[in-house]
């Protein structure tokens, strides 16, 4: 065989892997775009139907307009591992990821503003380490046990967090809260065994009841704010918090639940019956 003749053979093979890859890769895209359920005006994504691992949404222009995950779009998904979202999405709605046990994955926009009550619910093996900057509400049961959830804090455009929020998140070891939070809800760290720090912003106005029940490796609490209220029992079964600062605050109630305490300073306080 002549070295013209195998180089045309090479070509060919080439040419050939090149046609065969782009008609494949236009097979996935098709199959992909028909599993997708969108809004009439192709801003909602409002079901996905398929069973692929990985979910690259991003590179799709169809979908380029789409600004919300729909209400349980993506719930109960078993196959689900990895899913990179529109460029453009910003609302992830009720429900959307609820369940999807195998999900490890996603990647979210900067733009995402609200995640809403119960998105992430039980995505159990879920990795996230830095939410999207623009974030603006959690909502409530938002990354109930979703617990390889290892984010280190909650970005500073973040107003509301609702109840639950990242209860039996036990991955998370430190968290920061924002200065635009003024209201810590109940039970949002409940159950968070390996959390240890809490930075708490001098903005805070409200500690609801239960908001850190069993978080059993809470060690040193420091709240500055003047004119903190603090509703019923907050850190009950925290049983390693060995450091409590809490001067000049509103107390519901005394802080029963609390073993081991070392330090409790309760200067300048008023306490409420309730």
């Amino acid at each position: 065989m002549d070295l013209i003749t195998k180089k045309i053979r090479v070509l060919l093979f080439i040419i050939s892997i090149f046609i065969s890859t782009t008609v494949f890769g236009e097979q996935v895209k098709g199959s992909i775009l028909n599993e997708l359920e969108l809004s009439e005006n192709k801003d909602t994504l409002l079901k996905y139907n398929g069973n692929h691992h990985i979910l690259d949404l991003s590179k799709y222009d169809e979908l380029s307009n789409v600004k919300v995950i729909g209400r349980k779009a993506f719930a109960h998904n078993h196959k689900l591992r990895d899913v990179i979202l529109p460029h453009k999405v910003q609302i992830i709605g009720n429900g959307a990821f609820e369940g999807c046990e195998k999900l490890t994955r996603i990647y979210m926009p900067d733009c995402v503003e609200h995640i809403e009550a119960g998105a992430f619910w039980e995505c159990s093996m879920l990795k996230i380490d830095e939410l999207p900057k623009e974030l603006k509400t959690i909502g409530e049961n938002a990354f109930v046990k979703c617990r390889n959830l290892s984010i280190t804090e909650i970005p500073n455009e973040v107003t509301t967090v609702g109840i639950r929020a990242f209860a039996y998140c036990d991955n998370i070891t430190s968290i920061k809260l924002p200065v635009t939070l003024e209201n810590i809800p109940r039970l949002i760290f409940f159950k968070c065994v390996n959390l240890k720090n809490v930075d708490i912003s001098e903005n805070v106005k409200y500690i609801g009841h239960n908001a850190f029940y069993g978080c059993e490796n809470l060690r040193t609490l420091f709240l500055p704010r003047d004119s903190c209220e603090i509703e019923g029992n907050p850190f009950a079964k925290c049983s390693r918090l060995k450091k409590i600062h809490i001067s000049a605050n509103t107390i519901a109630t005394a802080f029963h639940g609390i073993y081991g305490t070392e330090i409790l300073n309760l200067n300048s306080n008023s306490f409420i019956n309730y």
